[in-house]
């Protein structure tokens, strides 16, 4: 009996290494990302001392199954990345893709709008040691990007979306946090979609994009995941149109249906009539 349960508990310990050894693992980059893949915008939310805070930017894109993401850093050691796959509890082989680094140490780098735009400008990402690991913690995978020393500087990756005109996301550690939704798309329709918590501001930028800011010291302690639904600008209008459409169909059946209920009724009045005449004619005879 005893030899039992010491080889229970053997394999039970077994099984528990097994797991947690499975639960964590380095993700490897093969080749740097394209760097003109992606819009290195320099946020400030119209700051007059021209100083920057780290901000997440999600660009929305039109085929709905990528969303591309960058990153203002400012004297940050440590991202954790929470792909959105993780509230469907899907698994993905590559998680993150398309990976650039676009920084210098933060004590040799300012963190000034300047300094980033020249950033921007790089052909070449920086060379700077990096390492992303992938964990499962709480039942949620995580990607944990981290460097041996502060950074500061622009990081932008690619992520997989669900292919449909919703976005979820876990709030990252960001003061400031930015959904640009693609070209001719919408939010704001409680028939079609809105955004969850709604956002502090909703602007256009230059491309006419509708573009959704959160400050992260603004929202409350439960708001944890946003979720951003879109749709065409168009779709409103289309909407209604088909609702009018409908409508006008309904008003000429029933328009019809009247019609065709007095035109009855005018022939079974003179159906009436005529059997009357007849009636009298008999009685004659």
């Amino acid at each position: 009996m005893r030899t039992k349960i010491v080889f229970m508990l053997l394999a039970l310990m077994v099984v528990l290494v097994s797991g947690c050894m499975e639960q964590k693992k380095e993700i490897v980059i093969d080749k740097p990302g394209n760097i003109s893949s992606y819009e290195f915008e320099i946020f400030q939310n119209e700051s007059s001392n021209q100083t920057l805070a780290n901000t997440t930017t999600y660009y929305l894109l039109e085929n709905d199954t990528k969303v591309q993401v960058v990153y203002i850093l400012v004297n940050t050691s440590k991202l954790e990345i929470y792909p959105p796959d993780i509230l469907s509890g899907s698994s993905e082989e590559n998680p993150i893709q398309n990976f650039v680094q676009l920084v210098g140490p933060a004590n040799e780098t300012a963190a000034n709008p300047k300094t980033f735009e020249e950033l921007s400008t790089r052909n070449e990402t920086s060379a700077i040691n990096y390492t992303l690991t992938q964990e499962v913690t709480q039942g949620m995978k995580v990607i944990n990007l981290e460097f041996k020393e502060p950074v500061t500087g622009f990081i932008a990756y690619t992520l997989d979306n669900s292919g449909e005109q919703s976005f979820t996301f876990v709030k990252p550690d960001s003061e400031f946090i930015r959904v640009v939704l693609p070209e001719g798309y919408v939010t704001g329709n409680r028939v079609f979609g809105i955004a969850r918590p709604e956002p502090l501001s909703v602007t256009y930028d230059e491309k006419e994009r509708q573009t959704l800011l959160w400050i992260s010291s603004k929202m409350g302690d439960r708001e944890e995941t946003i979720q951003v639904k879109y749709y065409t600008q168009s779709a409103p209008l289309l909407f209604s149109a088909a609702i009018i459409a409908l409508l006008c169909g309904v008003g000429f059946v029933l328009l019809h249906y009247v019609k065709s209920k007095r035109e009855l009724e005018a022939v079974r009045g003179i159906l009436d009539l005529e059997k009357e005449y007849e009636k009298k004619q008999q009685k004659k005879k």
